[in-house]
């Protein structure tokens, strides 16, 4: 086993960098965002198969490879890697004393289930999603995310046309800078999805930007401009709060890229406080315990779409994932600049607004080996 730090900065993508890539979002404003980052985790078995997985790179991708290589590894060499359900337990009960449902450890984990699930599809000649029961979908619907923020209105209109013009039917636009700008953001977005393909989704996402008051008066707004989603309005923590919000709202409300385990979406789910749900398969345990927790959700009648933040890796498991689970509507396609994302292994297809499941062996890709090279920063 090893782990591979990856970290692409954006100064080595722009002679200037733009000041809204480094705050897409108003949870950017305390840490910048300065480049892209992730962790390649690598399995290879005494036959000569490899296995590779993502663990979620933000906000340092070498804590996560120094858990992987220092941490899980001395516990899982020598043992079947197939056996990747009694592997998970292993790892996940051996920090019972110390922590273990969030946080870097638990996207370790991650990392290296998602690479085991690659091992046991590559042994077997097929796609994960043939090993999870699938298909229900060939394609994944998606949509184009973010619009960031933009200073003005008419170039956030702009964007919002641009990704309608790359075969998107859906868009994200980040809020959270007052009331007003939001709104403001919103009907042009609106007006210019409109005028261009009635019918494209409007998807909204607040980035825990206002207290229960605000996001329920701004909700109404919202719905006025035909949004159809509301992401994370409050602090992340705030369950009662959120419930308490969705009661109020005509938009469906979303929540959950930044939660880990299936505990905590059970919280959620108790209170009634999402309409869709959003773990990332890179953090919130692998294919491994999202399967677990869409099994949770659709006791709830709630949908599952998984966070779009992360490499190749983390698309390409997203997919596999999304095409062997029912409730899965839409997924979320990250298009901020990422070449970890969009060169380290040949994209998927975009036909009318969905993204093709690759159905070769495995998560279904192949790294570019000197992409890995030329961003490496540490290995453990």
């Amino acid at each position: 086993m090893e782990a591979v730090a990856l970290a692409a900065p954006f100064e080595r993508m722009f002679d200037e960098v733009p000041e809204w890539l480094l705050t897409p979002a108003s949870s950017h404003r305390v840490l910048p965002r300065l480049g892209q980052y992730t962790t390649l985790v690598r399995i290879r078995t005494v036959d000569g198969l490899e296995g590779i997985g993502e663990a979620y790179g933000l906000p340092e991708p070498r804590v996560t490879a120094t858990i992987v290589g220092h941490l899980l590894a001395p516990m899982l060499l020598g043992r079947d890697a197939g056996a990747s359900e009694a592997l998970w337990e292993l790892m996940f009960g051996a920090q019972a004393g110390a922590g273990r449902t969030g946080g870097f450890y638990l996207e370790a984990i991650s990392g290296v289930d998602l690479a085991l699930w690659d091992l046991r599809g590559k042994a077997a000649g097929l796609p994960v999603h043939r090993l999870l029961g699938g298909p229900v979908r060939t394609s994944v619907p998606v949509y184009a995310s973010p619009i960031p923020f933009l200073p003005t209105t008419a170039e956030s209109a702009e964007r919002a046309l641009s990704f309608l013009d790359d075969g998107f039917h859906a868009v994200k636009l980040k809020l959270g800078r007052g009331e007003a700008t939001d709104l403001a953001h919103a009907a042009a977005v609106a007006a210019a999805l409109d005028g261009r393909k009635p019918g494209a989704a409007l998807h909204v996402d607040l980035n825990c930007a206002y207290d229960v008051r605000t996001a329920i008066r701004l909700g109404h707004a919202l719905a006025d401009l035909g949004v159809r989603w509301l992401e994370e309005p409050l602090a992340t923590d705030d369950v009662a709060g959120l419930a308490e919000v969705r009661a109020a709202v005509r938009i469906p409300v979303v929540t959950g890229e930044s939660e880990f385990i299936r505990y905590r979406y059970r919280d959620f789910l108790l209170a009634r406080a999402a309409d869709v749900v959003m773990p990332n398969l890179a953090r919130a345990g692998g294919i491994t315990e999202a399967r677990r927790i869409a099994a949770l959700c659709s006791a709830f009648h709630v949908d599952v779409s998984p966070h779009g933040v992360g490499s190749a890796i983390g698309l390409a498991a997203a997919l596999q994932f999304a095409a062997a689970t029912p409730n899965v509507p839409i997924y979320e396609y990250n298009r901020l600049p990422n070449p970890l994302r969009d060169d380290l292994a040949p994209r998927p297809s975009l036909v009318d607004g969905a993204l093709v499941v690759p159905d070769e062996p495995g998560l279904g890709i192949t790294l570019d080996e000197d992409l890995i090279a030329h961003y490496e920063v540490f290995r453990a």
